[in-house]
């Protein structure tokens, strides 16, 4: 009685254990659908697909002699996570790194409008070189519309923008586009002799150089998941720190190190503990005039206009990227 009574109960209680040890596909978030979609190779990008697609994909797949449309798709995943890297947390969803080049391009979320079975995100493309953000010459955004189907996060629309500055003269310089854009735009060009005018690399704006801590963080919460966020401002200088045949190449301007950079000191807070979980940064004008900036794990950015860290982490008015 005994024995037929306690295996009775115990059934239940080792089907509750199995299915905890076994991921739930319904959990999974729209976010980290479009990392598997994008990173995942052709399964994975056909899986992201509404059903309708799936079926249009299968039908040209029987009908062409070449295969599947969305083999290469499977070519441009890459191995190396040094070059390509997908991040489930923080306001990056995706970089693309050229440290020949010693840049890194990145897909940035900008907004995240949840309701329900249906996920937008607004994306923006951003340029980084010697661990400054530069302008690029024509700004790309894109709306990605996730939606639920069958309980999986599908595609279901992408929208894309590009603004182009006419009222910018600098759109008609070779030197703002970049010699290999220029190269791609006029074949002929490849073949002329290029001046390159060496310019000192400005220096970024308070509120920029809050929001590339920002990232930092979670790149480095992401690499150190016993650690979590870091307090050291060193640490984050040394984040994406690599080595190529002209030498050693930061994420951060070295000088962020210090504590102070073109005129501002910047200070990490509330990552004290292991792991943490959350930190604080604020940007305080060396001087004592000028606005404060400060953020925090939710990247959110603020100002205050009276200088002081505090006043911008308690009380300061939310700030355009």
């Amino acid at each position: 009685m005994f024995v037929r009574r306690f295996g009775f109960m115990a059934a239940p209680v080792l089907l509750v254990c199995v299915s905890i040890g076994q991921p739930n596909p319904a959990s999974q978030t729209a976010r980290q659908a479009i990392i598997e979609m994008f990173s995942g190779g052709e399964a994975a990008f056909k899986k992201h697909l509404t059903l309708e697609m799936q079926n249009k994909v299968e039908e040209m797949t029987r009908n062409s002699p070449s295969g599947s449309p969305l083999q290469m798709l499977a070519a441009l995943k890459t191995s190396d996570p040094d070059s390509f890297q997908a991040f489930d947390l923080g306001p990056i969803l995706f970089s693309f790194n050229n440290p020949k080049q010693h840049e890194r391009f990145e897909l940035q979320i900008d907004s995240e409008d949840p309701r329900g079975n249906e996920d937008v995100m607004g994306l923006s493309l951003r340029l980084v070189r010697n661990g400054a953000e530069e302008e690029m010459p024509a700004g790309l955004r894109f709306v990605v519309n996730m939606k639920k189907q069958d309980s999986v996060w599908r595609l279901d629309a992408v929208t894309f923008a590009a603004t182009l500055p006419m009222n910018d003269p600098r759109i008609l310089t070779e030197s703002w586009w970049g010699p290999v854009l220029y190269s791609a735009i006029s074949p002929s060009a490849a073949d002329q002799k290029t001046t390159v005018v060496t310019e000192e690399r400005p220096k970024l704006s308070p509120l920029r150089a809050v929001r590339m801590i920002g990232m930092a963080e979670n790149i480095y919460a992401q690499n150190h998941p016993g650690i979590g966020y870091t307090c050291t401002m060193a640490d984050l200088v040394n984040v994406g720190k690599g080595l190529d045949e002209d030498g050693v190449y930061r994420f951060m301007d070295a000088e962020f190190a210090g504590g102070t950079y073109n005129g501002y000191r910047f200070t990490l807070s509330g990552c004290e503990r292991k792991p943490a979980r959350t930190f604080r940064v604020t940007a305080e004008p060396v001087a004592g005039k000028g606005a404060a900036y400060c953020s925090d794990h939710t990247s959110s950015l603020r100002s205050s206009d009276d200088g002081r860290g505090v006043t911008c982490l308690v009380a300061g008015k939310v700030t355009q990227r």
